[in-house]
């Protein structure tokens, strides 16, 4: 394959890319949420919740610093970087997997087989994630795209052995989902023709300790929250409520394709047109957020459309009864929470981590408050209203502080 040159170039790799790696959480989501009761289901919802947890650490402590800090052509010095960002984030899922042991192994924990899953694969889950973002920063999407094409081929072959040996249950589906990341992040090495320096990695969080605590702090707030969000929906609603919101989620997977595909991007995109000037800062964000805010909104709008069948037939009638009755607010969470990448890419270009966790901290208040309020009241139907209110609330707070931000940034920097 060879290179596409310019912004467009790089967004649809951004987009080809992360299309492939929603594919393969959607496969897993949708074979999970057939194999098992809708219970089973809202258990493996909260363990996703925490790989996604542990996947934003890694991200704040190791790749954030990378896309913020090292975006332009390979060179010797992105080549250490990576050496150390790659050993990082393989750090940081080893202590992920001590952790979600530690919880699968406590006694009453049900479905301990799919927190066995997460937390056994959660060091290639995360190394491979590292991968993919040190090929976007130097413009080489193509080989992000090849690698999570490597992950869902050997997911793929895993599924169907199971399958034809009739060995499908959550716990083994889970299993394979990441087993396919691990052999992904073996090929990533190679590809990248570096390997991850376990010995880098103090240098790292020394070097980069002025936004790597702000950044971890961020990413806990928007992981924690939804994780808080849903606990508390699920102690207020019961799981039924935490599997239909999810289900939904699973259904908009394409969502969070364009959203992810950008925002894999979008800070690089960002960096170039800070150096550039402030209005096209501002315009490259609108941009970005826009065309992903109207996607989101459409491919929402085509699935309503769609005969219910089709979502019983993904999810299983118990999980899609209980999706469907919310589905029309988790589209409009979904979309709300998408179109703040382009302040968060603003924010990220002028390194103001400070007025980013600014923003996570209120909005985690706000969606908690309003989300699991809205679970006391009303149930399931309460509770996707209010995530979906309190994620606009949360859009216009981005939006002002990026504002702020530039205009802060201009005064200090007068050109």
């Amino acid at each position: 394959m060879s290179k596409l040159a310019g912004p467009a170039g790089r967004a649809g790799w951004g987009l080809g890319d992360q299309a492939l790696s929603s594919l393969s959480n959607l496969a897993v989501g949708v074979l999970v949420a057939r194999s098992g009761t809708v219970s089973d289901f809202g258990v493996y919802a909260l363990a996703f919740g925490g790989y996604t947890i542990a996947l934003n650490v890694s991200r704040a402590v190791a790749t954030e610093p990378l896309s913020v800090r090292y975006s332009g052509d390979r060179n010797p010095a992105w080549q250490r970087a990576v050496r150390a960002a790659t050993a990082t984030a393989l750090f940081a899922g080893l202590m992920g997997m001590i952790v979600g042991l530690a919880i699968a192994l406590f006694p009453g924990v049900p479905s301990k087989g799919v927190l066995l899953a997460f937390a056994l694969t959660l060091p290639g889950l995360l190394l491979q994630d590292a991968w993919r973002w040190a090929f976007f920063v130097v413009g080489e999407g193509q080989k992000a795209f090849l690698n999570d094409l490597i992950w869902l081929l050997a997911m793929g072959a895993i599924f169907g052995g199971l399958y034809l040996t009739n060995a499908d249950t959550a716990f083994s589906l889970t299993l394979g989902w990441g087993l396919g990341a691990v052999i992904a992040a073996i090929a990533g090495r190679f590809q990248a023709g570096v390997s991850p320096r376990r010995q880098l990695i103090k240098e790292w969080l020394l070097t980069h300790r002025d936004l790597t605590p702000k950044y971890v702090g961020e990413m806990l707030a928007v992981s924690g929250t939804i994780q808080v969000y849903m606990l508390g929906i699920t102690v207020a609603a019961g799981l039924v409520a935490t599997a239909g919101i999810r289900g939904a989620q699973v259904l908009l997977g394409p969502v969070n394709v364009l959203n992810q595909g950008i925002r894999m991007i979008a800070v690089p995109e960002a960096a170039r047109a800070l150096k550039h000037s402030y209005r096209r800062l501002w315009l490259v964000g609108l941009a970005i957020s826009l065309g992903v805010g109207a996607g989101a909104l459409a491919w929402g709008a085509v699935f309503l459309l769609l005969p219910e069948t089709v979502g019983e037939h993904l999810l299983g009638p118990g999980v899609w009864t209980q999706a469907r009755t919310v589905l029309v607010p988790v589209i409009l969470l979904q979309a709300l929470g998408a179109s703040n990448a382009g302040a968060f890419a603003i924010l990220r270009a002028l390194t103001a981590a400070t007025r980013g966790l600014r923003v996570r901290l209120i909005s985690s208040i706000i969606l908690i408050t309003i989300g699991v309020g809205g679970a006391f009241l009303e149930g399931p139907k309460g509770a996707a209203w209010g995530l979906a209110v309190a994620s606009f609330c949360t859009l216009l707070l981005w939006w002002n502080e990026a504002h702020r931000a530039i205009a802060a940034h201009r005064a200090a920097n007068p050109r």
